[in-house]
């Protein structure tokens, strides 16, 4: 029987200090600004806004505050699910997931338009295809 030598271990542990906003709206709105969001942006642009399951702190918020701005620019945002396979890898599961973290229509001031469907946007220089959701194109 060979004997098997594992590496050393330690435990490691880390404290990351977490800031908060106050107005989490406002500094997106600041944020959309810096970026020079209003020059990216012409009227009547049809323009999807990602929404998953990251865990991010006030998505509802960030969400309702990027689709405010994008409309204020006159573009017709909308949202679609990304995630990958939660929600079961269908469109109504993603829907369903987004509904549970507060992300819905209404909630955000958007339509959610939610497709498993994709097209294939080109290859990467190494030959790998490269997709992306059929409505988001």
């Amino acid at each position: 029987m060979t004997e098997t030598r594992f590496p050393r271990c330690a435990w490691v542990n880390q404290e990351i200090a977490a800031s908060t906003l106050q107005g989490v709206q406002a500094e997106i709105r600041k944020e959309l600004a810096r970026i020079g969001l209003g020059s990216m942006v012409r009227q009547g642009s049809r323009i999807a806004v990602t929404a998953g399951t990251r865990g991010i702190h006030d998505m509802v918020k960030v969400l309702r505050a990027v689709v405010a701005r994008l409309r204020d620019l006159g573009a017709l945002p909308s949202l679609v699910p990304a995630m990958g396979s939660h929600g079961g890898a269908s469109a109504e599961g993603q829907e369903g997931v987004l509904a549970r973290l507060g992300i819905t229509e209404s909630a955000v001031g958007a339509p959610i338009r939610s497709s498993m469907e994709v097209v294939q946007l080109g290859t990467t220089p190494s030959g790998i295809p490269v997709h992306v959701d059929k409505l988001a194109a």
